[in-house]
């Protein structure tokens, strides 16, 4: 609970830093980042609206029905709960009754339209502005219980990918289910396994599974949660006991890279450490962090929140490598 409070003061604090009297957040099963780490509720399956004023706890309204209240209290003490169809009125209510002028939406333009106007129709005379930059500035940086949450969460992904070391899977559906297997059996609430499953091809990765053939190079990516934190991790793998050198070459530089790289100078650090790999070339990369209620979006280098997920692909050669993972914390 300690945690949770301190994560609210911290954006109250930046609330009151960019003169914002409230704070709106919205969630569902894809975008339920921020209401986790908020509030330590994981609301994959519900729709809904947090709002955080200058004091007090945060109100998380939900679509979700009456009966389900209840149970969400009882594994959310740090913030209120008010079920209801139209969540945005029921926030609206509350920023009237709170007196708010000025009020922050976290991702203003991907906020649904049938909510705001449930919400700016229950508080017309409240000023909405986007406040995804406010947010990811009190998440930033990361505490050590996120710290610690998102370490074992890497661990689970790295020991799924693993499964693979040895196996030889000729299909997707067999690569797919030794890694989501093995990350269930660690603890993880959610996986998402892609593959791209021919490299010489393509580096694109895509949902497969059955009986879809992998080519002799292929690279599976794990995007594994465990309570509410979420990690990526890239492994490539080859068929060919002839590129394995290679391979393990690119991975203990890859290693190296994300445990002494900055954030903030990751562009030109990449740049310069590729050159420590014999015969390679950089093809692409980017970085990922927490900045709104997504799990991980793309950030660049003067983003508000330091990259935690770093993914990169190479050419060693005529051998095509990809990889991702968390990186260190500073």
């Amino acid at each position: 609970m300690s945690v949770l409070r301190e994560r609210v003061h911290r954006l109250q604090s930046a609330m009151a830093d960019a003169d914002f009297d409230a704070v709106v957040l919205y969630t569902n099963f894809i975008r339920c980042a921020a209401v986790s780490w908020l509030t330590g509720f994981s609301p994959y399956w519900g729709d809904g609206i947090v709002v955080v004023t200058r004091e007090g706890q945060p109100l998380l309204s939900t679509m979700l029905s009456k009966r389900m209240e209840g149970w969400i209290q009882s594994v959310m003490p740090a913030a209120a709960v008010a079920t209801s169809p139209a969540p945005g009125k029921v926030v609206g209510t509350k920023l009237t009754e709170a007196g708010a002028g000025r009020v922050g939406v976290v991702e203003a333009d991907d906020f649904p339209s049938g909510h705001y106007s449930d919400l700016a129709a229950a508080s017309p005379n409240v000023l909405f502005a986007d406040g995804t930059a406010v947010f990811a500035q009190a998440r930033s940086p990361a505490d050590e219980a996120e710290r610690r949450l998102l370490s074992r969460a890497d661990e689970i992904a790295a020991g799924a990918l693993s499964e693979l070391i040895g196996r030889a899977p000729r299909t997707a559906g067999d690569a797919a289910a030794a890694v989501e297997k093995r990350a269930r059996l660690d603890g993880a609430e959610e996986i998402y396994v892609a593959i791209a499953a021919d490299l010489d091809q393509s580096r694109t990765f895509l949902r497969l599974s059955g009986s879809h053939a992998l080519g002799r190079r292929f690279a599976v990516r794990a995007t594994v949660a465990y309570k509410g934190s979420w990690v990526r991790r890239i492994r490539t793998f080859s068929q060919d006991p002839q590129d394995l050198p290679v391979l393990r070459r690119a991975d203990a530089w890859f290693a190296e890279l994300i445990a002494t790289a900055r954030p903030e100078k990751l562009s030109d650090e990449i740049g310069r450490q590729v050159t420590a790999l014999p015969k390679a070339t950089l093809q692409s990369w980017f970085a990922e962090a927490p900045v709104g209620t997504r799990p991980l979006s793309t950030v660049s280098a003067n983003n508000a929140a330091p990259a935690r997920i770093v993914t990169g692909a190479l050419d060693i050669g005529a051998m095509p490598w990809c990889g991702a993972a968390l990186m260190r914390f500073p």
